[in-house]
């Protein structure tokens, strides 16, 4: 099963110092594809990032494969990230790897708002209340504090291993929907 939704914001940006009377105007659209899969149980996300023992493994038979493209910016953005739905909190693996990582290769604004948008997604599509995201520690080695302070700007909360015993190379933060 596979969903597709698009959305558009307009946002204005006054960029030229010299000139105020100059005002651009961006226009900011997403489109989503959220595909529902069906469990391999071997290597899939939620093994992973919580382990063959984790009641996720057992309780857990679909997970989502997101990707969102965003335009509207320095540079068209395509977000991939998997994720499954437990009770009533999305997991969401982070989407920022691959070209996507580091927060210097981002425009200003441009990470918050892809946060934003995969917030609004999260909460408009699945009517849960917690949104958790994983962070894979390899994927950061030398920045990992600057990912999690920009996540934390945000209004997200890191999350005791103790809760859901996520392997090691992994940091959970989470947001109330």
């Amino acid at each position: 099963m596979t969903s597709v939704s698009s959305s558009t914001t307009t946002t204005s940006n006054s960029n030229n110092s010299n000139n105020p009377k100059i005002n651009l105007v961006a226009e900011e659209t997403a489109v989503d594809i959220v595909t529902v899969n069906a469990r391999n149980g071997k290597s899939d996300y939620i093994v992973q990032v919580f382990g063959q023992t984790s009641v996720f493994h057992s309780q857990v038979e679909e997970t989502l494969s997101i990707k969102t493209t965003r335009t509207g910016f320095s540079e068209m953005r395509v977000l991939s990230c998997e994720a499954f739905i437990h009770n009533d909190t999305v997991f969401l693996s982070s989407p920022f790897v691959g070209q996507n990582a580091g927060l210097l290769n981002w425009a200003d604004g441009e990470f918050q708002s892809c946060i934003t948008h995969l917030i609004e997604l999260a909460e408009e599509k699945t009517g849960c209340s917690t949104l958790v995201v994983s962070i894979d520690r390899h994927n950061y080695k030398d920045t990992l504090s600057t990912m999690l302070r920009a996540f934390m700007y945000l209004g997200f909360e890191m999350i005791n291993p103790a809760i859901y015993g996520q392997e090691a190379g992994y940091v959970l933060v989470g947001y109330e929907l």
